[in-house]
């Protein structure tokens, strides 16, 4: 069991606007997508005119994978109005998360060295294709890619779930270095042949240059596994300490969550080939697994992420940073891309 506590600071002129709002305008909805309201308490209880006063809610949700449930409904325009709302009335407000001991995981991870640093260059894409029909697209790259002087890998993954992603297809060109990537853009093959055929087949293609910040492998053979490339982009008004201080939990997550064999977080550079008509992608976070249930099980219900990272996304947690229109792309590989890529800094575990 999850308990989920709301606490709402507010004037004490204030509390009783805030009360209704939540009576009127959230607690019916909030009780359809799983969560159960066990106590509304107010601290302390007397208004005085020296403090402001907090509103306690707890609600309890059933487990990890009901949390989700809960998740995957709140990015809704009615409850981002309600916490609008609410912002307007009080000082200040967080969402926190509780559970017994004996279900949490309280042990502290075991130092380890598995950082990396990368070698070479990469950009990354997603590619959406115009009639959702991929494999024909899929089959020309893989004729055309290898004939692009100076590239030294490629990877062409099909997404299982492109609903979730900016694309039905996710594209990894590495090189040795960015002049080189410059020099096989500008030859024949990509010019007379891929770009137009991307052109042709793809309503958007967002495609990105990696500045590295922080890398890790623990299994540079991994093979026949699934890699998660997802893109987040920062909210409008964030300074660098917050976007600073994201990075770093991120970076943290695979020493919480072993799941997680091999993985990288870059910032996104926006590149020439780019066809996609949006606000840029801020980060393009990479991890590799072995299986699809290890991505969808234990990484999606440790608590490091749903109860700790996820506040970075969540519209109700009074911690949100990160804008909730993001791609969640993962596909299948032959061999680890990241390892192709990345060097060991020590020895791995």
């Amino acid at each position: 069991m999850i308990t989920v506590q709301d606490e709402i600071v507010v004037k004490a002129q204030h509390l009783s606007a805030v009360e209704a709002l939540f009576r009127t305008h959230y607690r019916e909805d909030a009780e359809a997508r799983g969560m159960s309201l066990q106590s509304l308490q107010v601290s302390p209880p007397v208004a005085i005119t020296e403090a402001p006063v907090t509103l306690w809610l707890r609600w309890t949700v059933a487990d990890p994978a009901a949390w989700w449930g809960m998740r995957a409904q709140s990015g809704t325009a009615e409850v981002a109005d309600f916490w609008i709302a609410v912002d307007q009335q009080c000082l200040s407000r967080k969402r926190t998360y509780l559970m017994e001991p004996d279900a949490a995981d309280l042990t502290l991870p075991a130092p380890e060295v598995a950082v990396a640093t990368s070698s070479g260059y990469r950009e990354t894409a997603q590619l959406q294709v115009c009639d959702g029909d991929a494999d024909a697209l899929q089959q020309a790259l893989s004729l055309w890619l290898p004939q692009l002087p100076g590239l030294a890998s490629s990877e062409l993954g099909k997404n299982l779930a492109p609903e979730y992603a900016a694309g039905h297809l996710t594209l990894d060109l590495l090189y040795p270095d960015a002049s080189t990537a410059a020099r096989a853009q500008e030859s024949d093959v990509w010019r007379s042949q891929i770009l137009p055929e991307l052109s042709r087949t793809c309503s958007a293609v967002h495609a990105l240059a990696l500045e590295n910040v922080g890398a890790g492998l623990r299994e540079s053979s991994l093979a026949g596994g699934i890699k998660r490339t997802a893109f987040f982009r920062l909210q409008s008004g964030r300074d660098v300490a917050t976007a600073e201080a994201f990075e770093r939990d991120l970076l943290a997550m695979p020493q919480h969550i072993r799941e997680i064999r091999n993985w990288r977080l870059s910032r996104a550079v926006p590149v020439a080939w780019q066809q996609a008509e949006c606000a840029p992608w801020t980060w393009v976070w990479e991890q590799e697994f072995r299986t699809v249930d290890d991505l969808l099980g234990p990484y999606m219900v440790h608590p490091h992420h749903w109860a700790h990272i996820d506040r970075w996304f969540d519209p109700e947690s009074g911690a949100q940073a990160i804008d909730t229109d993001l791609s969640h792309a993962f596909s299948p590989f032959g061999s680890s891309v990241l390892a192709r890529e990345l060097v060991p800094q020590g020895e791995g575990v």
